[in-house]
């Protein structure tokens, strides 16, 4: 078996460990060395993984019932009520579930499982899981199109993405990428997936009318997040090890100069308004705001709390804030109308991923050490009772 370390490098070496099981193609000394690099643990946001821009499609559903979270853990996944804050049974997925996604109407969510080549896709209203989608090796980053129809997962040890229908969960032709496909996004008006090749130091744009790719975009070293605004007017890269972010013009593909930020960048998320991303550095230890009207960017955001070394993102409904896990078993809160860092709010240990209510009056997030979920109330910034959902929760999504 092989699990490639990518941006969820630290952890997802943890899970080896506790597996049993290390080594293969896709766990090369040079991509190791250059995770390494990568302030020692990729971890990109919520964005990176298509997930922002499926949330926000979501949110002009209606659901069907109350939100509900949903966490991978080791090998399955737990679902977890908003309303009580109790987690369900697991649901069986296949090794090493990785990403997630949700579909806009809320009715499935769809687990990239990084150790058995497969996807699978689990019935919200029934929290059981269907057939296993056979893709390439080492499915990894996961995105869906804003109409619900298709599914596009990278492969990252088979330097390809596959697109699923989800009318049918059956997998469409494997598309040719880069080497070592990180992160994919979906441009609000579905047209267009890009895809971060993290081997490359490049992006590759794909037709979803057609599914084909186009001429690969040079980003910079080792580019491992990508979120795109909500115009659909330009894509942001993260470049781990330059330590830079490149701007993207999606209607002519073609890449800007890059914005300089913080020492070993691993996230970025951009406010519903569009109007500035804000990149984390692990190494540096900081936040940079990047106004999106002039790609440049602004005062870095530090405070003593504000470790992202393998950090996670996401930013409120309403825009006023954005929420930062830091290696120190804390989430930083950062107003956005001063950019200024909020006191450190305590959950468990190593957090690992955030995600927010579609309500924006509660962020969840996953303790990868603790085995729980932290539930805070962003009015307050105060935690909750942890929640247990098994051993080393990972990434989490809410639907809508």
């Amino acid at each position: 078996m092989t699990i490639f370390p990518g941006r969820q490098g630290i952890r997802r070496w943890r899970w080896q460990g506790a597996a049993g099981a290390c080594a293969g193609a896709a766990c090369v000394a040079a991509v190791c060395a250059a995770a390494m690099m990568a302030s020692t643990g990729m971890v990109a946001a919520v964005a990176s993984t298509g997930v922002a821009a499926a949330r926000a499609a979501a949110a002009r559903s209606v659901p069907a019932r109350p939100p509900t979270a949903y966490v991978s853990t080791l090998e399955s996944v737990t679902p977890v009520s908003i309303t009580t804050n109790t987690p369900g049974r697991h649901i069986r997925a296949g090794e090493f579930p990785s990403s997630m996604v949700v579909t806009p109407d809320g009715k499935t969510v769809y687990v990239a499982n990084n150790g058995s080549a497969s996807v699978t896709p689990v019935s919200t209203a029934t929290n059981t899981p269907g057939r296993p989608i056979h893709v390439g090796t080492n499915p990894y980053a996961i995105a869906v199109t804003p109409d619900g129809k298709t599914v596009y997962v990278t492969n990252a040890g088979s330097g390809s993405v596959s697109p699923i229908s989800t009318a049918t969960n059956t997998p469409g032709r494997p598309v040719r990428t880069g080497k070592y496909p990180e992160a994919v996004a979906i441009t609000p008006d579905g047209q267009t997936a890009y895809v971060v090749n993290y081997g490359a130091n490049t992006v590759t744009p794909i037709s979803t009318a057609t599914n084909i790719p186009g001429k690969p975009i040079k980003a910079g070293r080792a580019p491992i997040a990508i979120a795109i605004t909500p115009d659909g007017q330009t894509a942001y890269v993260v470049d781990s090890t330059a330590p830079t972010v490149t701007p993207i013009t999606i209607a002519t593909n073609t890449a800007g100069p890059p914005i300089k930020v913080g020492r070993g960048p691993v996230a970025i998320v951009i406010t519903p308004d569009g109007k500035t991303a804000y990149v984390a550095a692990g190494n540096s230890g900081t936040v940079t705001p990047i106004s999106t009207a002039t790609n440049t960017p602004g005062k870095p955001i530090k405070d003593y709390a504000l470790s992202p070394l393998d950090a996670s993102m996401a930013v409120t409904p309403d825009g006023k804030e954005v929420y930062v896990t830091n290696v120190g078993d804390t989430v930083t809160p950062i107003w956005t109308a001063t950019n200024t860092p909020g006191k450190p709010v305590k959950v468990g240990r190593y957090p690992y991923a955030i995600a927010i209510t579609p309500d924006g009056a509660t962020a969840y997030v996953t303790n990868n050490d603790s085995g729980t979920v932290t539930p805070i109330t962003i009015a307050t910034n105060t935690p909750g009772k942890p929640i247990w959902v098994g051993r080393y929760p990972q990434e989490i999504v809410i639907t809508p």
